[in-house]
């Protein structure tokens, strides 16, 4: 099988991105009403300072009020808005392996709608803020002066509820990044993968300091587990993809380890179990359809301990298989 090592401006790209990968400490987006009430809250409170600290006549206290009143307001529209924006990775800067979860989890268009949604009503709210301080600059009666006042705060919140749709929805995708795996696109990464129960978390203990969760049914990954080994000056990335259960239909957690094999391994281990807690038939099916990503295969047997001699050796042969970690070890840093 033909095997490309990527390049290093390739590696290097992906690694820029990766550092601003971070879905974890993504921040929750509210809605419209929590941002109203925060900006009102600040307004009123910046407003009464103003006005007990302004010694002039009456309408000059009003119109020195309310104009700050509106800046405080707009501020905090402003900055929270703008905080939703700065936190939410760039979608398009994304390494490929992340745009492609996203597309498959979200729906990607409404995401970027939604951010731009969201930098409408922050400009728009700006621009009404400076047209109504004008009209209160303007103004020599305070009962007009309010009057404006009160008109933009009903504008400005007429602009909040119009995006609180893509508030929700923003919110929504956060909580399903939060899920994504935080994987390092930069590493040379290897690709443990093979159907449930059969020995992968096991293996993954074996080649790194991780300890993943395991248990003696099937169904035991509902995420995926990864750990790191550092092979001499190389770092490398091991990953458990869930079992891949070679249907039509995956959920999410297959849905990710797909596209680990398809965008971010460099080799896979196919972990084959002569046990048979699946036949052996079905895990020789699911290996066929693993050439399709055309990534150099290892297949490593499982279980030899509990095996006859005669029986894991004759698979040894007819797989051209390895048996154990340090077997394993050669054969991947030949792809290094």
């Amino acid at each position: 099988m033909y095997y490309v090592k990527p390049s290093f401006s390739h590696l290097y790209k992906n690694w820029v991105c990766s550092l601003i990968m971070n879905f974890q400490d993504l921040q929750k987006v509210e809605q419209a009403n929590f941002y109203l009430d925060l900006a009102f809250r600040n307004a009123r409170k910046h407003g009464e300072k103003i006005y007990l600290a302004h010694s002039g006549e009456q309408s000059s206290r009003v119109r020195k009020t309310e104009m700050e009143k509106i800046r405080k307001f707009n501020e905090t529209i402003r900055d929270k808005m703008e905080a939703i924006i700065k936190n939410f990775p760039s979608i398009d800067g994304m390494p490929e392996f992340y745009q492609e979860l996203l597309r498959t989890t979200l729906e990607y268009e409404l995401v970027k709608k939604s951010l731009g949604a969201i930098n409408w009503a922050k400009d728009a709210v700006t621009l009404m803020a400076r047209k109504y301080e004008q009209k209160i600059k303007s103004t020599r009666e305070t009962g007009i002066m309010k009057r404006h006042a009160t008109e933009f705060y009903g504008r400005a919140s007429s602009i909040m509820k119009q995006i609180n749709r893509n508030l929700i929805y923003l919110e929504e995708s956060r909580q399903m990044m939060k899920t994504y795996p935080t994987l390092k696109t930069e590493l040379f990464t290897v690709a443990i993968t093979g159907f449930p129960n059969i020995g992968k978390s096991t293996l993954l203990s074996k080649l790194t300091p991780a300890k993943p969760a395991i248990q003696d049914y099937a169904f035991t990954t509902t995420s995926i587990n990864q750990g790191y080994a550092k092979w001499g000056i190389e770092r490398i990335q091991f990953v458990d993809t869930p079992g891949v259960l070679n249907r039509q239909h995956m959920n999410t957690i297959e849905q990710q380890a797909y596209l680990v094999l398809k965008y971010l391994t460099q080799v896979i281990v196919y972990v084959i179990d002569l046990t048979e807690p699946y036949s052996l038939k079905e895990q020789e099916k699911l290996l066929k359809t693993l050439e399709d990503y055309d990534k150099p295969i290892i297949i490593y047997l499982s279980k030899t301990d509990i095996l006859d001699l005669k029986t894991w050796q004759a698979a040894k042969r007819k797989y051209k298989a390895v048996t154990n970690v340090d077997d394993l070890r050669k054969k991947i840093e030949k792809y290094m």
